[in-house]
């Protein structure tokens, strides 16, 4: 079974459109101001979870969560 290297490859549209998703959905579940420190991090933990394979919308939220 051959391993993908999610990390070389760049996010299409749609990718990014799920990730967006999941930061938004973050955003208001965990009441963060859009702007700030705190909202910076939450965005980039979505994309290194899904550049490590990861799909499923709600378990990138809850993993970029704990992260």
């Amino acid at each position: 079974m051959e391993r993908r290297n999610y990390r070389s490859k760049s996010i299409s549209p749609e990718e990014v459109e799920v990730l967006s998703t999941v930061f938004e959905r973050s955003l208001h579940e965990y009441q963060i101001p859009q702007d700030g420190q705190k909202a910076e991090d939450l965005a980039a933990r979505p994309v290194e979870i899904y550049q490590s394979g990861v799909r499923d919308v709600e378990l990138l939220k809850k993993l970029s969560w704990r992260a």
